[in-house]
């Protein structure tokens, strides 16, 4: 296969130096620095138009022209504006981005802004720099330095700024410019809809689909088939923005948004349209204004505010683990505009940030209704605005509070009446709105020298009810349906009594206040950085280690062909700060009792687990590291993750390391390797598992920047054995039956392609095909993961067309056959009277996701 991948790549066409990557480019029989001045030339002077423009640069001789003259072609360049290649650009940033474990939306109009209006270097201040997509510390450090004994006046001058790494410049070389932009106050509108019908996530539907009564079948008495779910309404979005540059920028735009499942009647000509709230409980909107010789921001409505390494403050609604915050994990400091489909914890209200070299500070207050979970605490058999809170729940989808309240009463008219064990009526359950939440905070930083800065950030919420959370003793008659099921509550359930309660037999407060420090300094290629931060329950303030606290340290070490880091963090049990999203191999919550919906007294009350973009409380040591070690070989991506849960103790390793060969550019090779031991000191309890996957990908660069690629997975999943299943329970047992390992496994066989049809016509997709026995696969589709069941196949395409400069659309559709396992009943050994077999079934899915772009 490598033999026929290489003899195709050969045979192609010649190079299109009009199109070439600067990789592709350096490929060519010429040294580096040639190569660098070809890119150079073709992407900050002009396009070729003839072979023999080579000759206008300088590096470029008789002899080198020569040369490469048969290797090299020249395609003339289409008519495509600026604006609209720098359009294109983020869409590809998005796509490297998701590739590397994940993407945020929230961060995707801050990096278009940046592209549609690059920063002219030779002002940008350091964090206007840092804030650029993947560029390091390090990198901005060297830039600044240099720049302090002259201004840049081209690429070339900046990428010889000693310190300055090859893959740090050509990374920001889109999103600035070298000199003061014509300022015209030309308005730039921009209007986004987006369609999206995929599947809930299977956790997701099974807590839908879980019976309010049960033992029932009756879907009636489950939330999905009561709201008809297998029907559900597509996910939408309309999303419009306005921005204007002169001496200062202004920025206006608004969101209406609708999650998949959630009721819409927008039709303005019918007299019970549900416009009115859909603007007021689907909608975002934001203005914001930019004074830039002032160096003063100020932002309306809706923000995105964020310090440090989000242990005070970092406002999403989602969960990525092991940010480490640097390369394709960094965060993106300070207060922007939002608005992307952060919801639950989006800030509303108004925000101030100012600037210099010296000093940056930040005010921000907001004022928005949160949706959380309430339980009846004055026990009087209602759920009413008198009770008090147990957490905050982000639903799937945001059901109403009439929907709720109804769905609840018809329930309980079947639960008081079960035989032989009747249940209580329902006392805890999701409202929308419910709780009114008033935050004020601020941050300022002090920046002494280039690279470093030391800043406190501190917020105080206030709320109109009380958050009260169970003693662990008491944990099972708060949460779950049926004493019998208190033996399932563990020690790690113990994450949920240590949440910030307001009320409690100390104090009776009506607030939560959350205080910390940051610090970030660069020496060479060196950057130290990270934050402290604690809960204030009932120390003093002043006074370090007495509350709650968590901790994230970490060293980041950056060369021309290597990066290292290491990264510490260390979080208290007790420190539940909802707007914390710091670095985390689990999201909070994981392995408690939220996780089994078929035991607590409202199934809906596990979307608390299952859509947490909290971290979990955990101490453990981070290493990762990138190394080109080889012209042909580099460890694209290696990390070793060793850490401790703090709910129960458990001791889990993390490893993965993925090489890749390249004999010749257009071709690699890939192997990649996963380990992972959760218990790895305790192998006497059902939570131990082994983990290892390995998958080998063999991929080839062709013409036109089309890419083909095949993949294979192989995954084994070891896990401590159910000796109940072949020993039954009784005490004093004289022979026990010796239990087998339980091994899973399964394989993964793939084929991905990207297709470009013209520069401004694109398509990829893929094929699948698994088998799981067990073990969860999962897949990168475009921008978004999906995991798949226990056997089966799919395919999926999304086609980009730039139809205009002004009009840009992508349709991704999506096939997928699977089907479950099948499942014996057994109670201990002995097998249940009645159904006790449930055989595979077979499942069909299809989606589409569509987007469209219109700017004008």
């Amino acid at each position: 296969m490598l033999t026929f991948l290489s003899a195709l790549a050969a045979s192609e066409d010649k190079l299109n130096l009009n199109k070439a990557t600067f990789e592709e480019i350096t490929q060519l029989p010429i040294t580096l620095e040639q190569a660098e001045d070809i890119y150079y030339y073709r992407t900050y002077i002009d396009f070729f138009q003839s072979v023999y423009d080579l000759r206008n640069i300088q590096s470029i001789d008789q002899k080198t022209f020569l040369k490469i003259k048969p290797l090299v072609k020249i395609v003339p360049y289409g008519v495509y504006d600026e604006l609209s290649q720098r359009r294109d650009q983020i869409y590809y940033l998005l796509r490297r981005l998701a590739q590397d474990e994940g993407s945020s939306e929230a961060i995707a109009d801050v990096w278009e802004d940046m592209l549609m209006s690059p920063i002219n270097i030779n002002s940008a201040s350091y964090r206007d720099i840092l804030n650029m997509p993947i560029i390091n510390p390090s990198d901005v450090r060297a830039i600044l330095c240099q720049r302090k004994l002259s201004n840049y006046q081209d690429y070339r001058s900046m990428r010889n700024a000693p310190g300055l790494t090859h893959y740090g410049a050509t990374n920001i070389r889109h999103y600035i410019t070298y000199q003061q932009p014509k300022l015209d106050g030309k308005w730039t509108f921009n209007y986004r809809l987006k369609f999206n019908n995929n599947p809930y996530s299977e956790e997701i539907e099974e807590v839908l689909r879980e019976s309010f009564v049960p033992d029932s079948l009756n879907e009636k008495f489950s939330m999905w088939g009561r709201y008809d779910l297998d029907n559900a309404s597509p996910e939408i979005s309309h999303k419009f923005r306005a921005r204007m540059e002169d001496w200062f920028n202004l920025e206006v735009g608004g969101l209406l948004f609708f999650k998949k499942g959630e009721d819409r009647d927008l039709n303005m000509f019918r007299q019970d349209n549900q416009l009115s709230s859909a603007l007021a409980d689907n909608s975002k909107y934001t203005a914001a204004i930019d004074l830039k010789p002032a160096d003063l921001k100020v932002v309306l409505g809706n923000y995105r505010a964020t310090w440090g390494e989000g242990l005070v403050m970092e406002n999403t609604d989602l969960f990525e683990p092991r940010r480490a915050g640097y390369g394709f994990t960094k965060r993106i400091k300070g207060i922007f505009p939002d608005l992307s489909p952060t919801e639950e914890f989006a800030l509303k209200g108004a925000a101030i940030e100012y600037g210099n070299s010296f000093m940056d500070a930040s005010v921000f207050y907001s004022d928005d209704k949160k949706d959380v979970v309430i339980w009846d605490s004055n026990h009087d058999g209602e759920l009413t605005s008198e009770d008090d809170i147990f957490y905050y729940i982000i639903s799937s989808p945001r059901f109403t509070n009439e929907q709720l309240e109804s769905s609840e009463a018809y329930f309980n008219e079947f639960r008081p009446n079960l035989t032989p064990y009747p249940l209580p009526k329902i006392d805890m359950a999701p409202r929308r709105d419910a709780l009114r939440e008033t935050l004020v905070g601020g941050h300022i930083q002090f920046n002494p020298f280039i690279g470093t800065h030391l800043g406190v950030t501190a917020y105080e919420a206030k709320y109109d009810r009380y958050f009260s959370i169970a003693d662990y003793a008491d944990l099972g008659q708060y949460l779950i349906y049926d004493s019998y099921y208190y033996k399932k509550l563990d020690i790690n359930d113990s994450e949920i009594s240590s949440l910030y309660s307001t009320i409690t037999d100390s104090y009776r407060r009506n607030y939560r206040r959350v205080y910390g420090f940051d610090w970030q300094t660069t020496l060479d290629n060196v950057t130290l950085q990270g934050e402290y931060a604690e809960l204030e329950v009932d120390g003093n303030m002043l006074e370090l280690g007495d509350d709650p606290g968590a901790l994230v340290a970490s060293a980041y070490f950056n060369f021309n062909n290597l990066n290292f880091t290491m990264l510490y963090r260390n979080y208290d049990l007790g420190f539940d700060n909802p707007y914390a999203r710091p670095f985390a191999e689990h999201e909070k919550f994981d392995g408690t009792i939220l996780e089994k919906q078929y035991y607590l007294k409202n199934p809906l009350v596990s979307e608390v687990f299952y859509n947490s973009p909290w971290s979990q409380a955990e101490e453990g040591f981070y290493i990762e590291t990138r190394y080109k070690f080889h012209r042909q070989l580099t460890l694209t991506k290696a990390y070793l993750d060793i850490w401790e849960r703090k709910s129960d103790g458990r001791k889990s390793v993390r490893f993965q390391g993925e090489l890749d060969y390249r004999p010749i550019y257009q071709v690699s090779l890939r192997l990649k390797q996963k380990l992972q031991t959760n218990g790895s000191e305790d192998f006497f309890t059902r939570a131990v598992s082994k983990t290892s996957e390995t998958t080998c990908k063999l991929r080839a660069y062709l013409t036109n920047r089309d890419q083909i690629e095949f993949e294979y997975r192989y995954t084994k999943v070891w896990m401590a054995p159910y000796t109940s299943l072949t020993n039954t329970a009784d005490p004093g047992q004289a022979y026990i039956l010796p239990t087998a390992d339980v091994l899973n496994h399964g394989d993964f066989i793939a084929v991905n392609y990207i297709h470009n049809f013209t520069d401004y016509f694109r398509m990829e997709g893929a094929f699948l095909f698994w088998n799981g026995h067990g073990v969860s696969h999962w897949d990168w589709e475009d921008m978004e993961i999906d995991f798949m069941g226990s056997q089966g196949m799919k395919f999926w395409f999304t086609i980009y067309d730039r139809i205009s400069n002004n009009l840009a659309i992508s349709f991704k559709y999506k096939i997928k056959h699977y089907q479950d396992e099948e499942l014996y009943l057994r109670q201990y050994n002995e097998p249940v009277p009645g159904q006790n077999y449930v055989s595979q079934a077979k499942h069909k899915e299809s989606s589409i996701r569509l987007q469209l772009d219109w700017t004008f």
